[in-house]
């Protein structure tokens, strides 16, 4: 058996699989007689489309990446494969195998042998059980955990860095976690083992070089190591003229030092962008979910990243931790919504196979979904109807705020409530009445809407409204409720034309002068700001339309 077939089924076109690559290299470093194809699908391709792809690859075997997103389409393609095909072979692995099957629709009849653990080596195991025809009492293969990351080949090359145009691109410079959250697996997989330095600068040199998009780092809390997340971060900065590359870490906002903040606050414009997990401001459920986080450190930090504005901050929220109620969420909700941070992730707590939540579940009365991802339904604290109450927040939120399109009109906004949630959820109900609500919406409808929102609480924001459609979108067209701010052409254009000239500006292609009544606005739409991506209000001034 010589031809394998890698399938990795991904939640977003954009996203891209790693998992399968280091399949390949393991499998190519161990058995250079295979011939190797792979297949990245998204789960918005239907399951025939895919099927139809594996069997053009002509294999015998094949092998799946098993997540929780995709873990119903492979249940249906294995069948599928053993109905046309029942000589070909199939390979499991990924996180929502290695822990067992039972709670998914896969059966031991669908599939030959399940990969758990790291895939490098256990991977070309398991083709090289199958290939000899041995006989095995148990259907999972595995291996030592690789204790020098060194030994795992760079995944990206110049044959195959194409593919990942308008991709995120997946890295890793190290594995494990030195933390054990009990609704994680990261920690699971042992202690944390690092890439050399000399290793990382090299692969993220070939990056650079490569002028990509965007590097995603996978690592679980980046930053555990202080001194290395140092000097990999100062290499970032020191390279960065070098590329457009955007560089995304995931790290622990209590762990940054003084030093690191300012590095950070030294570093281009735009060219690292930063998640942080704050997930609760709850003591009491972050203590149960064996999470440490001091909030006040926490808070302290991400306002001097905040503050410097050269960094995109991302922070994210989880609903249904243990012992926090609806009440007790607002308060979370607010308190992080308050970081002004660029986007807001309002995330719901899932039931992963084999992590420590497991070991909760009847202590604190949860119930969750039966099928993928297992999402949270109520638990002694918080119940069905507050969830749903949650996920309608989380719609509104997306669709509002991690947009950046509306910052003046939300700033505005925010003094007509008591709370940002309390906005939220009143935004949220709006949308539901006028059936927006989990849905798709364009723009332009949603700054009409927007705008009725705030008349029905009694204030007219047009004009925030208006600068913000300027600052947010190049188009000449703007939404049907603010045309009437923008002014009459015969006046405006000859004002435009006047105050171009006498900034020196005529000949710029991509300044244009915009109107709210009379005051004028000087927009540079030649890029967009790298951090939030909004365009640069260059100047503003009154105009008297009679001189």
């Amino acid at each position: 058996m010589k031809n394998i077939t890698l399938c990795a089924i991904n939640s977003k076109y954009i996203h891209s699989c790693p998992a399968v690559y280091y399949l390949e290299a393991g499998l190519k470093a161990a058995m250079p007689e295979m011939q190797v194809s792979i297949i990245e699908a998204s789960v918005n391709d239907t399951a025939e489309h895919i099927l139809y792809s594996v069997f053009e690859s002509a294999p015998e075997i094949v092998g799946f990446s098993v997540y929780i997103w995709n873990v119903a389409t492979v249940a249906k393609l294995c069948k599928s494969i053993r109905a046309v095909n029942p000589d070909i072979r199939i390979i499991l692995g990924g996180p929502e195998v290695s822990y067992g099957i039972a709670h998914t629709d896969i059966k031991e009849s669908d599939y030959d042998l399940i990969v758990s653990g790291e895939g490098e080596r256990a991977f070309p195991e398991a083709v090289k059980i199958i290939a000899e025809g041995k006989q095995v009492k148990e259907k999972t293969v595995s291996a030592p955990f690789i204790q020098s990351l060194d030994d795992i080949p760079f995944i990206y090359n110049e044959s195959n860095i194409d593919n990942f145009k308008n991709r995120i691109i997946y890295y890793e410079t190290s594995r494990g976690c030195p933390f054990s959250c009990a609704y994680c697996l990261s920690s699971v997989c042992g202690k944390v083992r690092f890439l050399s330095l000399e290793r990382v600068f090299s692969d993220l040199d070939f990056f650079i070089s490569h002028n990509v998009q965007q590097v995603k780092f996978v690592d679980r809390t980046f930053n555990c190591n202080k001194k290395r997340a140092t000097e990999i971060w100062k290499y970032i900065i020191e390279n960065a003229h070098r590329s457009r590359t955007n560089f995304h870490f995931e790290i622990g906002a209590d762990l940054l030092t003084d030093e690191q903040l300012r590095l950070l606050g030294s570093a281009p414009a735009g060219k690292i962008q930063l998640e942080i997990g704050i997930q609760s401001t709850c003591e009491e459920a972050l203590k149960e979910s064996c999470r440490y986080a001091p909030n006040e450190k926490i808070f302290s930090n991400v306002s001097a990243l905040r503050k410097s504005e050269n960094i995109n901050l991302h922070t994210d929220l989880i609903a249904g931790l243990p012992y926090e109620s609806y009440e007790r969420f607002k308060q979370s909700f607010n308190e992080v919504y308050r970081l002004n941070a660029h986007q807001l992730q309002l995330g719901f707590l899932k039931l992963l196979s084999g992590a420590p939540m497991n070991e909760l579940k009847q202590k604190h009365g949860y119930a969750f979904t039966a099928y993928p991802p297992y999402e949270i339904l109520s638990n002694k604290y918080i119940s069905y109807a507050e969830i749903q109450l949650l996920k309608e927040v989380e719609d509104a939120l997306e669709k509002v705020f991690n947009s950046n399109r509306f910052v003046l009109y939300l700033n505005k906004l925010e003094e007509r409530f008591t709370s940002p949630f309390e906005m939220f959820r009143k935004i949220a109900d709006y949308l539901k009445e006028n059936g927006l609500l989990f849905c798709g919406v364009s723009t332009k409808k949603l700054y009409d809407v927007l705008g009725d929102f705030a008349k029905e609480t009694g204030a007219d924001l047009s004009e925030a409204l208006l600068q913000d459609f300027y600052l947010s979108e190049n188009s000449e067209i703007p939404p049907d409720s603010l045309k009437s701010l923008t002014g009459l052409s015969k006046f405006t254009r000859p004002a435009s034309s006047k105050l171009l000239h006498e900034m020196n500006l005529a000949r710029e292609k991509k300044i244009f002068v915009k109107f709210i009544g009379n005051r004028a606005l000087v927009i540079n739409y030649a890029e967009r700001n790298p951090v939030d991506g909004r365009f640069a209000l260059l100047f503003e001034k009154e105009v008297d339309f009679n001189e």
